[in-house]
């Protein structure tokens, strides 16, 4: 029988840090070995630094249901941690658990103030997981019953809820939002698709780090290093989180999206792709997903050919088959294209490139921010993404890869951190992600990047998307009725939140200066998609691109302006 809570209130009484921490030893002794059955990746507990398995067993189903915890872990220390959450729960059912504030419990044993960062992040952990499943068992989680076996990828997700969207609430979140420009007005910003502004969390945030706890990341063990470490680690798992990834460790902080592509395509792509190895692409790509593949080709002296498009700036399908009969060695297409719109049908193409034995690459930079992404279930082999498009810094960006390409993958920066042993006569690399992760991290960026993951989360992103539909809509409709105006890319139904047009007679920068008088935000030019551009018979098209903040106020003042524009520049 372990210690009841008020046993263990009474030991810890008065206990400075150095004495809790060898009370939660002896606590630990106290702790059933767990069975290895029980000892299995759904069971294990992420965000802890140590591993930790938990479980429950129950009498039945429903909220009356009585719960036992059961759990170990590989941490003495961790041990104490569980003991003390079994005591406070014990004898409690599936509705107790949940009306428990089992952080009074913690602020009574000061732990919040004495444990390490990252053990407080564990504990954390285990009492959201505890928490999910009494829910299960109470009937209010999935339908799923059989919560032993339930796997939490990581936490941010767990306490999400369902918040009417509101685009007027969420703008007042956003500080250049609501700075007036020189004439008094506030910008209309329909230029996400460059880089989205950033609510006042994610700035709150990056001022905290510089501000309380910034320090090198993985190399102290001090006070400030261990809260650096636990801070950006939290930041790897909400990115794992955010697109589905079964663990952390397949998620690669990089500089950004262009840095990422050029990291496979040097490192597993030098490695893999041969002479006379083909090389498939698509004429829409961002140049980031274009010109690393051909340089490559050209390097490997392989093939680099373009899957074709359907009119509407579609990939054509049929098309596509035809091409991967050759058995291409890469296939590299973005989720969403940032001038045409088009959402590619992803599950499908990987499925497909994997039959003819190609590896898939995905350039997630308009994807990502804009509607759900599950790297898993679309089974995809490396999907890249960047910070500053997803509400969050500059200067940071993912790369997730699956495990076995990872393995597959070389580092091509080196230096430290990302190295196992390095001798005179030669060096090995740590394992993912550290293998690709050589010197500094870009620590605050890659904080503030979480940040803006955990926003993005509680927002929903299925909201964003069904939100950026109703903008999307309300512009094709007021274009359609512009003379001499010319929409590229699919209709609604294949479209992200970005529409790009030209107007004849009407230069694009032209437009965008008279636009810009009226406090109106767009993008002007080939959009860094200049073989789409010429493939097109256009010098440059105007771009107007959406993010959760936009309201369908800012698209009718940008509808207004675009009327007058048009009609001064014609005359």
């Amino acid at each position: 029988m372990t210690s009841t809570l008020e046993e263990i209130y009474e030991e810890f009484e008065d206990l400075d840090r150095q004495d809790q921490s060898l009370f939660l030893l002896e606590l630990g002794d106290e702790l059933a070995d767990l069975p290895d059955s029980a000892r299995t990746d759904e069971n294990l507990v992420h965000g802890c630094q140590s591993q930790v398995w938990l479980t429950v067993s129950c009498d039945g189903e429903g909220p009356d249901s009585y719960l036992e915890i059961i759990a170990d872990s590989d941490s003495s220390i961790v041990r104490g941690l569980i003991v003390i959450l079994q005591s406070a729960y014990r004898g409690m059912s599936a509705r107790d658990i949940l009306n428990f504030d089992v952080q009074a419990v913690f602020q009574r044993l000061h732990l919040q103030q004495h444990i390490s960062p990252q053990r407080r992040n564990g504990l954390r952990g285990m009492v959201e997981r505890i928490l999910l499943l009494a829910a299960r068992v109470a009937g209010q989680g999935a339908e799923d019953s059989k919560v032993e076996t339930v796997a939490v990828k990581s936490t941010p997700q767990l306490h999400q809820t369902a918040v009417p969207f509101d685009a007027g609430l969420i703008r007042k979140q956003f500080p250049v939002l609501n700075h007036p420009l020189e004439d008094g007005s506030l910008p209309v910003y329909l230029d996400s698709g460059a880089s989205a502004q950033k609510p006042q969390a994610v700035i709150d945030k990056q001022r905290e780090v510089e501000e309380r706890y910034f320090s090198n990341a993985h190399r102290g063990t001090y006070q400030l290093g261990v809260r650096i470490d636990e801070e950006l680690e939290g930041a790897r798992a909400s990115a794992a989180t955010f697109i589905g990834s079964a663990t952390p460790d397949q998620v690669i902080f990089t500089p950004g999206t262009t840095a990422g592509l050029n990291y496979i395509a040097a490192g597993w792509g030098r490695r893999h792709v041969q002479a006379g190895d083909q090389i498939l692409t698509t004429i829409s790509e961002h140049h980031a997903n274009f010109v690393p593949w051909q340089q490559l080709a050209r390097e490997r002296q392989a093939k680099l050919e373009l899957i074709p498009l359907t009119e509407d700036g579609r990939i054509d399908i049929a098309g596509f088959q035809k091409l991967l009969e050759q058995k291409p060695r890469v296939v590299a297409v973005s989720g969403m294209s940032n001038m045409l719109g088009t959402i590619n049908p992803v599950r499908e193409i990987v499925r497909l490139a994997h039959d003819a034995g190609a590896c898939v690459v995905v350039d997630g930079a308009q994807s990502v921010p804009h509607m759900p992404v599950d790297v898993v279930s679309d089974d995809v082999d490396f999907l890249v993404f960047s910070g500053h498009k997803v509400y969050g810094p500059t200067g940071v960006g993912v790369l997730y890869g699956r495990a076995d390409r990872l393995e597959e993958m070389d580092p091509i920066i080196f230096g430290g951190h990302m190295i196992d042993q390095v001798e005179a006569s030669g060096s090995t690399w740590a394992k993912a992600p550290a293998k690709f992760e050589a010197g500094t991290a870009p620590i605050v960026q890659a904080i503030g990047l979480g940040e803006a993951i955990r926003w993005t989360m509680d927002v929903g992103l299925a909201a964003i998307h069904a939100h950026e539909r109703v903008l999307v809509r309300q512009v094709l409709e007021g274009l359609s009725d512009v003379p001499g105006l010319t929409v590229y890319g699919p209709g609604l139904e294949y479209r992200g939140g970005i529409v790009s047009f030209s107007v004849d007679g009407v230069h694009p920068e032209d437009l965008a200066a008279l636009l810009d008088e009226r406090s109106i935000f767009t993008r002007h030019g080939h959009h860094c998609t200049m073989p789409l551009h010429t493939y097109l018979k256009l010098s440059g098209t105007t771009r107007v691109s959406f993010a959760a903040y936009n309201t369908e106020a800012d698209v009718t003042a940008f509808l207004s302006a675009l009327r007058r524009a048009v009609s001064v520049l014609r005359h």
